[in-house]
């Protein structure tokens, strides 16, 4: 007999209660759970926590749940919030393990912050206190908003994301509110944001994983779109070219006082396009702007499903050491639900406060609740030699968790402003882009290796393991794990150095590490995105997991954790090794381990929501040295201070730095003495002009040197533009001591683009874009074909009032010779010539520009071109410029008919040939070989051309060119086509089997031909058939984006000639040029064309057929199916019945003067009838159906 479960409840726990004590932990303080449920019968749920011996199994939580009480948040230790239906059925629960269940009242709401009619300045405003009350998972938030407004309190916010209400109340009503039965948490709202390269780059290793030559690690952030939150629009800067969608920053500022976002925005993104000192982390990557508004954080699943947003940044606060908030909260159930998304905070400026956390001034004061959460990032500011800016917010967070989470420069940036110019910031400000932009290269480098976007779970636990150890040994509240080092992080993904896996409550996975001999330490990181916390729970760690690792001996080894006691002692004391019962991290790390295996042990300690996947990532490091910069490409100057950098294990002994000039035959020493644990020397560089520099780093016998030879040669100075016409650029600089030559570059779609390379001082450049506003323009010297660091760019603006002249008259072709007969002329007259009169040799003219002209006949022509403007006129002659060499005509055959009228098939020897009615230049009427006629009456005349011409390659002939990956977003290749000709082929590499539709467009993104293949793993030749026009900017490319085939991220040498055909040009990508998109080895055929040949219909009589007097004869039915009736006025003495090309298939003698002949067996078609009488002869057509 069954029991109603709330009654039954009271009789189990009025027992268990007796026996022991259950404590939660509230922010509010520890209470002990007694049982005091009083049912509201008047209400459908009534809400409770409901504490456990142990965390139950799922196959008790589904029990318990099958009564119908919903399971919704956990609370340490032991205990969930649950709802209770008010006719819940009975049922013996104790044997489940549960030991309390008691109302959740009013009092364990409020948050202690709004306690005790305290409240914190931002939330009171002209005496309403502004709170934000979290509603339970379960409530209906729709009713509990009317109930407010009936309450008079004023509904300020809904968000259904977080199932909360933002109001404005009386402080006195706050204890009211809280008694309301959907309410489970309110706290204050949160408090008014505050706003919180060169070295950055090589501190953070960033350098080394997008170098400056053509075999090294090029990953940008190229396919990355990062949301960036701070102070409003950013200015007018050409750092961001091409790269930036503001549409999203409704109402925001677009003061150029507010300049934090932008020079957070360089630091992320920047190009370095103004000035190359001013590069950012992730040159390739795609920033979308948003206000500092927390509320933006709800558009993140939107923007996330929508543009492929997966990395945000935010440098401003959210209130001192805050603790776990709704925010907190919301963020890491974000993160959980979208599995490639990371958050990326400043720690805070306030390394000097106390804000509350109990150990004092210094300690404590990590700027906001959402940097507290569990799965995001919060960064602190560093120096450029990694040491901790003073004003660097410190951990621990609110209950104890490590807090920052790593550091990176934000002393000293050097990064753009509005308009177009630079400064230096400091702040963790500064330092949280930096993150922001070495995890989109990471997360680049990601989706080459694994043709996907990942988990940013992994990411981050990479990030972290692969920091380099500063401060206190192991993990600090001040520097968290360590200095960002993405060079190492990088090597994690490419040697696939890391697993994944899941565990549940109570259970023990283990995992071998194999270690070889020679290895100085190892680190191991178990990390885990933990679900979100209750906003209630003193302790925000949900799900425990407990790591150990084992060694071959037997020996364990526990992760490091430190003492969070609000003791400033405790708090900067080193960390030990023991039980991690706060974070969501784990790290052993073992020195000089002995060769063997170890295991690791990830063990389910307490896991109330499972099961729960976790991510180990391990780093190997050995005793070598790596230099990271210079690694090669760079450009010094000589006499500036160059920031040496290297990795390597600790030691004892100094490292000696060395240099040389001539390629390695000759090395110079720097210092013998470079601190013994430093990863850095400054060094001026000398005044040696040399492109074949490189630097050594080196110690007890490990050496590593530069990757490639970086350039030492001074900057040009004083870069002018001395006009700017439709036609023509000039540019001038001082000359630069050793250089050998000079490459004057340009701003492009998104990069400075190479306009041209010359050994003088000057460069007159053809203007790519005549209708160009507003421009910018820079140099570099060379030596001997190396690049030196290029000077910053100059604005220049178009002069085109100065830029009219008479003109000068000139011109170019496609190609001296042509097989086609179809030749482009390309006017290159100077000085703007407004008109143009050509003749080409041949009888014909054209006043178009630059026309395309079909010439008939073979021959040599001379061509000439007239050009007149307001000012004068010009013309030139071109002898012998163009010659037409068709090839020659192709073998045709006549076809004959006995009937008239007839349709006639003519054919050639060959089937690639086009059909004419002429030889006058008139269209093509039929492709292919036979050519059947229409219905003829008269002997006709039909011409045939050929076509064809040889296959010429071009293009790189395979994807070994550089590195690269498998890659799906949308890219195609810019290809000029100077001859109308054919894409016959292109190869391709895939990496799944999948249907792709190839799409050839114009240059106006307009599809003009396209074919749908199936590509299997690996290389795949498309046989594309492509008819491609005499055009620029042709694009080659697909029709989705998601195609999975394999890039070039380097090595890629533009423009890659097709015979003279065409020209690859690039690509649409805003990366350099030495990316290269999808297709290897095209091939491409001329349109060529033969001359004429003649192939006629004719008309024939059949051979015995007399040519006499016709009599008259009948033949009915006609069209006729299976008999015919034949009647002449004479005596017919033969019937003869011919097909239409003349073959007899009838023949039989009669005396009669009419008869019937069956004709069932003939084939439908045309035929000749001949009656034959007294040597008189006639002929009819018979149709047969």
């Amino acid at each position: 007999m069954k029991k109603h479960f709330l009654f039954f409840l009271i009789a189990v726990f009025s027992f268990q209660l007796i026996a022991q004590e259950n404590k939660l932990q509230l922010k509010s303080g520890d209470i002990l759970l007694d049982f005091d449920l009083q049912v509201n019968t008047n209400i459908n749920l009534n809400y409770c926590f409901m504490s456990f011996n142990a965390i139950p199994t799922a196959e008790i939580k589904s029990k318990i749940e099958g009564e119908g009480i919903q399971i919704l948040e956990y609370i340490p230790k032991n205990t969930f919030v649950v709802s209770i239906p008010k006719n819940t059925n009975t049922a013996d629960l104790a044997i489940y393990g549960v030991s309390a269940v008691s109302l959740i009242k009013g009092v364990h709401k409020i948050d202690p912050k709004i306690q005790n009619n305290t409240f914190p300045d931002w939330s009171i405003n002209n005496g309403k206190l502004s709170v934000k009350v979290l509603l339970y998972k379960n409530a209906d938030i729709s009713i509990t908003q009317e109930l407010f407004k009936s309450s008079a309190h004023k509904v300020v916010d809904v968000n259904v994301f977080s199932n909360s209400i933002t109001l404005e109340i009386d402080p006195s009503a706050l204890s009211a509110l809280a008694n309301i039965n959907d309410v489970w948490y309110i706290e204050p709202i949160d408090p008014p944001s505050v706003k919180e390269n060169k070295t950055g780059r090589t501190l953070h290793r960033s350098n080394t994983i997008n170098t400056n030559y053509a075999s090294g690690r090029h990953y940008n952030g190229e396919g990355i779109n990062i949301m960036m939150q701070d102070d409003g629009l950013v200015g007018p800067h050409i750092d961001r070219q091409g790269r930036v969608d503001q549409s999203f920053c409704v109402g925001c500022s677009s003061s150029s006082s507010n300049d934090h976002g932008d020079h957070v925005s360089g630091t992320i993104m920047g190009a370095g396009n103004l000035d190359p000192l001013g590069k950012g982390m992730a040159d390739g990557a795609f920033l979308y702007v948003y206000s500092s508004s927390n509320n933006n954080y709800y558009d993140v699943p939107t923007i996330y499903q929508n543009n492929d947003v997966i990395i945000t940044s935010k440098s401003y606060s959210n209130g001192c050491n805050a603790g776990y908030t709704s925010l907190a909260k919301d963020l890491d159930e974000q993160i959980n639900l979208y599995p490639s998304l990371i958050h990326v905070f400043s720690a805070g400026n306030n390394g000097n406060s106390d804000c509350g956390y109990g150990a004092g001034n210094g300690w404590g004061n990590v700027t906001g609740g959402h940097k507290q959460a569990k799965n995001v990032i919060a960064t602190a500011n560093l120096t450029e030699v990694g040491g901790l800016a003073s004003s660097s917010s410190r951990g621990p967070a609110a209950d104890g968790r490590i807090k920052p989470d790593i550091g990176a420069k934000g002393t000293s940036v050097y990064s753009p402003v509005s308009p177009y110019t630079y400064d230096t910031y400091t702040g963790t400000s500064m330092a949280c882009p930096g993150i922001a932009g070495i995890m989109a290269q990471l997360y680049q480098a990601y989706k080459e290796l694994n043709n996907q976007n990942p988990p940013s779970a992994l990411m981050k636990c990479i990030l972290l393991n692969s920091a380099d150890d500063i401060g206190n040994p192991g993990p600090d509240f001040k520097h968290g794990w360590g200095e960002a080092n993405v060079f190492k992080a990088v090597k994690i993904l490419e040697a696939n150095d890391y697993l994944t896996d899941s565990v549940s409550q109570g259970d023990n996975r283990t995992h071998s590490i194999s270690i070889p001999a020679g290895i100085k330490q190892v680190k191991v990181m178990t990390y885990w995105h933990d679900k979100e916390a209750s906003t209630n729970a003193s302790i925000a760690l949900v799900n425990n997991l407990n790591t150990y690792i084992t060694d071959p001996n037997g020996l364990v080894y526990d992760p490091w954790v430190l003492d969070a006691t609000p003791n400033s002692s405790n708090l900067d004391q080193n960390a030990v090794r023991g039980i991690d019962d706060l974070n969501n991290m784990e790290q052993v790390t073992i020195d000089n381990p002995t060769a063997g295996t170890y295991i690791l042990s990830v063990y389910g300690f307490t896991i109330p929501f499972g099961p729960q996947e976790y991510y180990v990532t391990y780093e190997l490091i050995d005793e070598d040295v790596t230099l990271t910069y210079p690694i090669g490409g760079e450009g010094f100057v000589p006499g500036e201070t160059e920031l040496l950098r290297w990795d390597a294990s600790n030691g004892n002994t100094p490292f000696t730095l060395e240099y040389t000039t001539d390629g390695g035959v000759l090395w110079n020493t720097i210092t013998t003495s470079a601190g013994v644990n430093s990863s850095y020397y400054s060094w001026t560089v000398p005044n040696t002009i040399t492109n074949e520099a490189k630097v050594r780093v080196s110690r007890n016998g490990f050496m590593d040197e530069s990757d490639a030879d970086f350039t030492i040669v001074g900057v040009p100075q004083n870069v002018t533009v001395n006009w700017i016409c439709p036609d023509s650029i000039y540019v001038l600089w001082n000359t630069v001591n050793g250089a050998t030559e000079y490459e004057v570059s340009m701003l492009g779609n998104v990069y400075m683009d190479s306009m041209t390379t010359t050994n003088n001082l000057t460069a007159l450049i053809v203007n790519p874009n005549p209708s160009i506003t507003d421009s910018w323009f820079s140099a570099c010297a060379k030596v001997n074909g190396k690049k030196g660091r290029r000077a910053v760019a100059i604005n220049a603006q178009p002069i085109n009032n100065g830029c009219i002249a008479p003109p000068v008259a000139d011109f170019t072709t496609n190609g001296s010779s042509s097989c086609s007969g179809n030749v482009s002329f390309i006017d290159a007259s100077l000085n703007q010539p407004n008109t143009w009169q050509w003749d080409f040799g041949d009888g014909t003219t054209s006043n178009l520009q630059n026309p395309i002209h079909t010439y008939l006949q073979a021959g040599t022509y001379d061509v000439s071109l007239f050009v007149s403007n307001g000012l004068g006129q010009d013309s030139i002659l071109i002898s012998a410029v163009v010659t037409i060499n068709f090839m020659p005509a192709p073998i045709a055959y006549n076809d004959t008919s006995y009937v008239n009228p007839a349709i006639f098939s003519l054919t050639t020897a060959t089937n690639l040939v086009n059909w004419y009615i002429d030889t006058l230049g008139s269209a093509s009427i039929y492709f292919g070989s036979p050519f059947t006629t229409p219905l003829l009456s008269t002997n006709t005349t039909y011409y045939a051309r050929e076509i064809g011409g040889l296959l010429i390659y071009g293009g790189p002939l395979d994807n070994t060119m550089g590195g690269g990956g498998f890659y799906n977003n949308d890219r195609h290749l810019f290809i000029d086509c100077f001859t109308s000709s054919k894409l016959v082929s292109a190869d391709v590499y895939a990496g799944t089997v999948q249907a792709i539709t190839f799409e050839l467009r114009d240059n106006s993104s307009q599809v003009i031909a396209d074919t749908t293949i199936t590509v299997q793993i690996g290389l795949n030749t498309l046989i594309l058939n492509f008819d491609m026009p005499i055009m620029n900017n042709l694009e080659l490319g697909m029709s989705s984006g998601n195609s999975n085939l394999y890039r070039n991220n380097s090595g890629a040498a533009y423009p890659y000639a097709i015979g003279t055909l065409a020209s690859i040009t690039g690509h649409n990508s805003p990366n350099s040029a030495g990316y290269h998109y999808f297709f290897y080895n095209l091939q491409m055929q001329e349109n060529c064309l033969s001359d004429y040949a003649e192939a006629t219909a004719v008309f024939m009589v059949p051979s015995d057929v007399k040519n006499i007097t016709e009599k008259q004869f009948s033949i009915s039915p006609n069209p006729a199916t299976s008999f015919i009736n034949i009647s002449t006025d004479a005596t017919i003495e033969r019937i003869n019945i011919f097909d239409v090309r003349g073959g007899l298939v009838f023949s039989k003698p009669y005396s009669v003067s009419s008869t019937s002949v069956d004709i069932s067996k003939f084939a439908k078609g045309i035929y000749a009838v001949q009656l034959i009488s007294q040597e008189i002869s006639s002929v009819q057509q018979l149709i047969i159906e």
